[in-house]
């Protein structure tokens, strides 16, 4: 708050910023012709980056997208720009080229190499590490096919310890198996809760049945 910056975000926080929350942090701060320009630009990313890109809608964007330049070049200052900020007018031909964007950004790739550096150790051998991390998964992998079900590091974790006792409960609406597996939290049901929790066990136990009929 001191600094009034935004700091140790990654590159996605940023983007989600231009994209969705740029137009609702403003609103009310600014005068009305910088905040639809900053609108504008939200919503040029919004469109950009969208699943599914229409072509009509790119060659519209590709005609406003200079104006729109033109119009945050009379309110930030001339130092502000740069080779990237001028990039826009050439994002709306990469898209209708290239597909989508989601296909071609770098995120899945960073993603990728934050999971190859946490497998470095001696950053004099970078290269050995990684090797030597994926060496170890997979010989662990193919191995333990062949092992028990209780030492298969791939097996699924089992939900329920089928091995415990069943609930002491005559209803058969409650009876199972065993009990869960982990930490558990406690809620207190409010009255519409209770209700609506006893209708359907009252409306799915075959001891209630008699009463229906």
């Amino acid at each position: 708050m001191k600094t009034r910056k935004i700091n140790g975000l990654k590159s996605h926080d940023y983007h989600i910023i231009m994209e969705r929350l740029l137009p609702v942090m403003f609103r009310g701060y600014l005068t009305d012709e910088v905040w639809k320009t900053l609108a504008e630009l939200s919503y040029f990313y919004r469109q950009l980056c969208a699943k599914e890109i229409r072509k009509d809608m790119m060659e519209k964007l590709e005609k406003e997208i200079p104006v729109l330049v033109c119009k945050l070049e009379k309110i930030f200052p001339l130092g502000f720009f740069n080779p990237m900020q001028h990039l826009l007018i050439h994002l709306l031909y990469e898209a209708k080229v290239g597909s989508p964007v989601q296909y071609r950004w770098m995120y899945p790739f960073e993603r990728a190499l934050k999971k190859l550096r946490t497998m470095v150790n001696n950053k004099a051998r970078v290269e050995g590490c990684i090797a030597e991390e994926f060496k170890y998964k997979e010989i662990s992998a193919f191995t333990s096919v062949y092992f028990a079900e209780e030492n298969n590091v791939n097996a699924p974790t089992m939900r329920y310890h089928v091995d415990e006792d069943p609930p002491c409960s005559d209803l058969n609406i409650f009876q199972w198996n065993g009990t869960t597996v982990g930490g558990c939290t406690t809620y207190d049901l409010s009255e519409e809760e209770r209700k609506s929790a006893l209708l359907y066990m009252y409306g799915n136990m075959e001891e209630m049945e008699q009463y229906f009929t």
